[in-house]
């Protein structure tokens, strides 16, 4: 199991950071032992950790089989037509409720005007 979800979750952006590679669209190279390298550690730990107490949960209540989950990650990892492990769907901005600029999907707040966002997407 810990197999499947290192794949999932896989060790891309810390292996890019070590090897002094960018990572992400932000272009920025975490320096080996610099904080934000530690930080990217301890998330992908963290996310590592909850996805396996989630994994055990699902399995023991629903009775889900390492295949369905399998077949569930593939689906998902093509539907940004790659398999690839990874899963980058490109949305367009949505329009801010109070004053109808662009503003990214994940945003808390409206840049331009600073309304507070009710419906963040649950995964960001």
């Amino acid at each position: 199991m810990i197999d499947l979800i290192l794949e999932i979750f896989g060790h891309l952006a810390i292996d890019q950071a070590r090897k002094g590679e960018p990572s992400g669209d932000s272009g920025v190279v975490p320096v080996k032992g610099s904080p934000r390298l530690r930080a990217l550690e301890r998330d992908h730990e963290r996310l590592k950790l909850l996805t396996m107490a989630l994994w055990e949960v699902l399995s023991e209540r629903l009775n889900i089989d390492e295949q369905e989950l399998r077949r569930r990650v593939m689906d998902l990892d093509l539907l940004d037509g790659r398999e690839d492990g990874r899963l980058r769907l490109r949305e367009p901005p949505r329009k801010c409720t109070a004053c109808g600029r662009p503003m990214l999907r994940s945003a808390a707040a409206c840049p331009y005007c600073g309304e507070e966002s009710a419906d963040l997407p649950l995964f960001r």
